[in-house]
């Protein structure tokens, strides 16, 4: 698996941020991706790319407390559009990242991102405890089969 640094340019963002318990993940994805989509073909949006979750409150080795794991469930737009109160519609900064493509199960990925992390501690950079993961599989792929790109972003 190729691991690489990336400078992600500035992009639109619409999306909702949540804090979930961890097993309440899978609830709150796919329904949020259905509603974020509809938003966006409702008000005439552009998606730019796949659709994405990011984890906000990582530490520094990936760790996550269990109990209050802040993501974000959204998609990369080409303009900015009107949005309810709910969700969110934003210009996300540019920012550095490492990049790779994992494929296989969702809860098989741990070892991908601690080779991340390793890498962003070997070359004097620090994690910023943000993590994006944009899903190119859909559920009707099997599990071993999906592909996901992951970023883990320092500086």
């Amino acid at each position: 698996m190729t691991i690489e640094a990336i400078v992600k340019p500035e992009q639109w963002i619409v999306s909702q941020h949540f804090t979930v318990r961890v097993e309440e993940i899978p609830k709150v994805i796919g329904p949020t991706f259905m509603k974020l989509g509809g938003l966006i073909q409702e008000k005439g949006g552009t998606i730019l790319s796949t659709p994405f979750v990011s984890y906000k409150n990582m530490g520094e080795e990936g760790t996550m407390d269990e109990t209050a794991i802040e993501m974000e469930v959204g998609f990369p737009l080409a303009e900015k559009i009107e949005v309810p109160e709910e969700v969110d519609c934003y210009l996300l900064p540019s920012y550095q990242a490492l990049s790779a493509l994992y494929v296989g199960r969702y809860e098989e990925m741990t070892g991908i991102y601690m080779e991340m992390f390793d890498q962003i501690k070997k070359s004097d950079r620090k994690f910023v405890g943000t993590a994006y993961e944009y899903y190119l599989s859909d559920e009707e792929i099997p599990p071993e089969k999906q592909e996901t790109i992951l970023e883990v972003l320092f500086e």
